[in-house]
């Protein structure tokens, strides 16, 4: 139980009761419960796109999905996309490989994680509202979380870090297989019940995600815990693209 409650605690704002220890063990352990994180944060969203609904407020869909998206960001956090804009400051200054890495250390906000934020958030609330015109728009909601933190996991367990310090070396050093495959596992069992064009978003969403880290690790010779939330985001977007794409021709 430790390692659930460290989920919660480290990439959630839920209050969930109970203490744990911070070690590695239980860090790497705690990434199987990432999807589960994900999945309880869509399901809530799902549950306040309800509501709002049921009221008649707001009437305007992009205003609906800036509601949703400030109320992912109050409960899940902004961890993933802390780690977006420092990824972007150092990938994209153009630098040696040190010296990004000394970038990405940095906690200031550069130009290039302000542009990026603004792209990532801006295109994420245009995916979002033009779904919500779709029937299956409470599975999106549902899903999504789950699969962009499940990409952590997956990140942390099929490409090596970039330096022996800091977030990523914490998770990184008591990774097991299990800890993946199970949340794997859980990922398939979620993607079960969802609709039948979902897994095919989801294929063509892990080959961006994979390209991604390859072009990551190429760079910078492998990950860090700010790419983590880089890949992270790249999995959401990327699925909500596809989503939206594949359904409008099936």
């Amino acid at each position: 139980m430790d390692s659930l409650i460290f989920a919660f605690h480290f990439f959630t704002n839920l209050p969930l009761p109970g203490e744990t220890d911070w070690n590695e063990q239980t860090a790497a352990a705690s990434l199987t419960w990432l999807p589960l994180t994900g999945l309880i944060l869509g399901l809530m969203l799902a549950a306040l796109r309800l509501f709002s609904q049921n009221i008649g407020f707001p009437q305007s869909a992009p205003l609906a999905m800036l509601l949703l998206m400030a109320a992912e960001l109050w409960v899940g956090g902004a961890l993933f996309l802390d780690g977006f804009s420092d990824s972007c400051d150092g990938l994209f200054s153009r630098r040696e490989r040190e010296k990004m890495l000394l970038i990405m250390k940095d906690s200031n906000l550069g130009a290039m994680g302000a542009l990026g934020l603004i792209f990532a958030l801006a295109a994420k609330l245009f995916l979002l509202a033009e779904l919500s015109a779709q029937g299956d728009f409470f599975y999106v909601l549902i899903f999504y979380p789950c699969w962009s933190r499940w990409a952590v996991n997956f990140g942390v367990y099929h490409f090596p870090i970039a330096k022996n310090e800091g977030l990523a070396l914490f998770f990184k050093s008591a990774q097991k297989p299990a800890y993946f495959i199970l949340g794997s596992a859980f990922v398939i069992i979620v993607l079960f019940f969802m609709p039948r064009y979902f897994p095919l978003a989801a294929l063509a969403s892990l080959l961006v995600l994979i390209f991604s880290a390859l072009q990551i690790q190429n760079r910078l010779g492998g990950q860090t815990g700010d790419t983590y939330g880089m890949l992270s985001m790249t999995a959401e977007l990327s699925f909500l693209l596809f989503a939206a794409v594949i359904n409008t021709y099936l």
